[in-house]
């Protein structure tokens, strides 16, 4: 099991990718650009060369590459449809020019058009940004927290929006605020386990690609993502444990999203994890 952050912005990429070895980083991950914008810029080859060979070096793996909130899947508008598209063939490209991934996008909301339609215009998109990126390129889709109209929410969703697709290619990643949203109380042992049981279930254990851990500040099934610093949401150390100690995620990265206070606090926030491993696992 590998632990990492979403790292904070640094200077330049290659920087980013120091600050990810520095704290101890197993995994981590990035925006492909400004998280809220549509454009990612140029890409400087000295720094992908620096980027690339830091996380190579520190064998941190994955380098999870997440693209633009404002990209829509499932959107019914030529504009936005239009928009959604490019930027998230750029964040595709990105990350095989750096040598990471996968991406991480949200699938989006139906906007009233109904789940069933949004998760066929959602397929209709991945496929046509499949075909205009590397075939290096690899996709995550994040399930979802329920609000709105959200889709990719239930695993039966996620698995109609990953399974026309092959699974080297399109995987499905799982956030545990949102999980937490939807009703799974991770604090429990059983409901780890079934949740577990209910993925492979849907798209198939062998589709995750890896968890973002967040505690969360909402309540239990309220479908509100709250995202908080672990032990200051209502999930705590022992939803952690639970997870830790799933023989199906032994493999998986799990990565903080909230940012840390300080260099100091991300590091020793990932000693601790990975005395909790040890611990736990006894290795």
């Amino acid at each position: 099991m590998r632990f990492g952050i979403h790292v904070p912005k640094q200077r330049n990429l290659t920087a980013t990718a120091e600050y990810a070895r520095d704290v101890g980083c197993g995994a981590f991950q990035i925006f492909s650009g400004n998280p809220v914008g549509w454009r990612i810029g140029r890409l400087d080859v000295l720094d992908r060369d620096g980027f690339v060979e830091t996380v190579r070096g520190a064998d941190m793996r994955p380098a999870l590459v997440h693209a633009p909130y404002l990209i829509n899947l499932a959107t019914g508008d030529r504009r936005l449809r239009r928009l959604s598209m490019r930027a998230l063939t750029d964040a595709m490209t990105r990350a095989a020019d750096l040598r990471a991934g996968p991406v991480v996008v949200h699938a989006g909301n139906h906007k009233g058009a109904g789940p069933r339609r949004a998760i066929e215009r959602a397929v209709r998109m991945i496929a046509r940004v499949l075909k205009q990126s590397p075939p290096a390129a690899t996709l995550a889709v994040e399930g979802g927290a329920g609000k709105g109209t959200e889709i990719g929410v239930t695993f039966e969703e996620l698995a109609s929006i990953v399974s026309p697709f092959p699974a080297r290619r399109v995987g499905v990643l799982l956030d545990t605020a949102h999980l937490w949203a939807l009703g799974w109380d991770l604090r429990k042992a059983d409901a780890v386990a079934a949740l577990l049981e209910a993925l492979d279930r849907g798209p198939g254990l062998g589709r995750l690609v890896g968890l973002h851990v967040n505690d969360s500040k909402a309540e239990l099934g309220s479908r509100r993502d709250k995202h908080a610093l672990w032990t200051e949401g209502r999930m705590g150390r022992r939803a952690l444990r639970n997870l830790v100690r799933s023989p199906e995620l032994e493999d998986m990265p799990l990565v903080f999203e909230i940012p840390g206070k300080t260099r100091e606090f991300d590091r020793g926030r990932l000693a601790s994890m990975r005395r909790m491993g040890k611990r736990i696992r006894g290795g």
